[in-house]
């Protein structure tokens, strides 16, 4: 839980990463109030239901705990932020974590051989009153300082969509097909080519002001990865693809401009629509299978049909179903955090249009008469549910 962007802090952390202490809890203490500030989050704040929480103590702590690398920030004894870091071979990880993101594909991309260790980040959370100060920045500043001192070649972590721009921003690919990780809803699979310096320069990732400075790296493993996994790759990179890109590809999937089939942007002009959708969207691939929305869950995204077919699991009389382009369906997480009123499943490949409540924050400050009418045309949708089709 997330809501801010790590290029627009770099300047900010100049002036006030001397307050941000990042450190590595040690002591059974240390991770226990580690644990307790997952529970916080997580439970409390997201209203998550995860199998490894422990109710009665209010900590969420899991077996891969016991060998990690706990991060941690804090202010004086304030703890504001923590992340997680895994290192290790593909017989240390659970065998449902080498599945979920397909480790053993990337064992041969390594010049040496034999086995070769990865690194696994998960669990990285701010508080809610620190989520707009350079405490994430120097939380995944330390994260990738220890990709590279151990040496290790791919970071791997998986990713609710609508955080997606914020770690393709950071030099993170999408690479394989989507995945349910228990609690956690439907994720990406996500991976950082550590010595990727070239890629991490083009996002602007927060990791190049490190990576700059690094000697020589072997970009072999590099070139593999981008051979077999990006070079062909359906996957559209939001830091990659252009405003005029990602309109042309919506036009053309949509069979019409986007401000004609997609309701919210039909007060925009085009030209407003286009850096709407370019600074927010994010354009996602699903799998028949894939339940998208989860009934309960807290929204963070608003959710639009680009192409495929989607069904409610929650409604079943009459049935409802999703099948025109331009279609929002689930709760509406880009103007306020709302809870999602039914599991909402692909019946086949779909592509979706995630517009992210958290870049829509970063939008509201660049482009306030955009987001203005953005904001005023939601307030609309909501009071007269004009979305809520069969």
């Amino acid at each position: 839980m997330i809501n801010n962007d790590p290029q627009t802090m770099s300047s900010a952390t100049e002036n006030s990463e001397n307050l941000i202490k990042i450190g590595i809890a040690i002591t059974p203490a240390e991770k226990r109030e580690l644990y307790h500030f997952r529970y916080q989050i997580y439970i409390e704040e997201m209203s998550k239901h995860l199998e490894d929480t422990d109710y009665t103590n209010k900590l969420l702590y899991d077996e891969l705990d016991e060998w990690a690398i706990l991060l941690y920030a804090k202010i004086g004894s304030e703890l504001i932020g923590t992340a997680r870091i895994n290192f290790g071979t593909l017989a240390q990880f659970p065998q449902e974590v080498v599945d979920f993101l397909s480790l053993d594909a990337f064992q041969d991309f390594h010049t040496e051989h034999g086995d070769h260790n990865f690194a696994y980040a998960a669990k990285l959370m701010v508080a809610p009153s620190h989520r707009n100060s350079p405490v994430l920045y120097l939380l995944i500043a330390k994260c990738y300082e220890l990709f590279c001192s151990n040496q290790v070649q791919f970071a791997f972590a998986g990713c609710n969509f609508h955080l997606l721009r914020l770690y393709e921003q950071m030099g993170f690919h999408r690479y394989s097909k989507n995945f349910v990780y228990p609690g956690y809803g439907l994720l990406a699979p996500i991976v950082l080519a550590v010595n990727d310096i070239q890629h991490l320069r083009m996002v602007r990732s927060p990791f190049f002001r490190t990576a700059r400075k690094r000697e020589a790296v072997d970009t072999q493993a590099v070139e593999r990865f981008h051979a077999k996994f990006t070079k062909y790759s359906p996957m559209i990179n939001s830091q990659i693809v252009t405003e005029e890109e990602l309109w042309s590809i919506l036009c053309k999937c949509l069979a019409c401009p986007p401000t004609e089939a997609i309701t919210v942007l039909r007060q925009l002009s085009v030209i407003e629509a286009k850096k709407f959708l370019h600074c927010c969207g994010i354009y996602v691939q699903c799998n028949p299978g894939d339940i998208i929305t989860n009934q309960g869950d807290i929204s963070y995204s608003f959710n639009i049909l680009i192409s495929g077919m989607l069904k409610s699991l929650t409604f079943h009389r009459p049935v409802k179903e999703y099948t025109l382009p331009g279609q929002h369906f689930g709760a509406n997480g880009l103007t306020g955090h709302t809870k999602h009123t039914e599991d909402i499943v692909a019946i086949d490949s779909v592509e979706i249009l995630v517009l992210s409540g958290i870049a829509f924050q970063k939008f509201f400050h660049s482009h306030p008469d955009i987001a203005h009418k953005i904001v005023q045309i939601m307030i609309s949708l909501t009071r007269n549910k004009p979305l809520s089709i069969k």
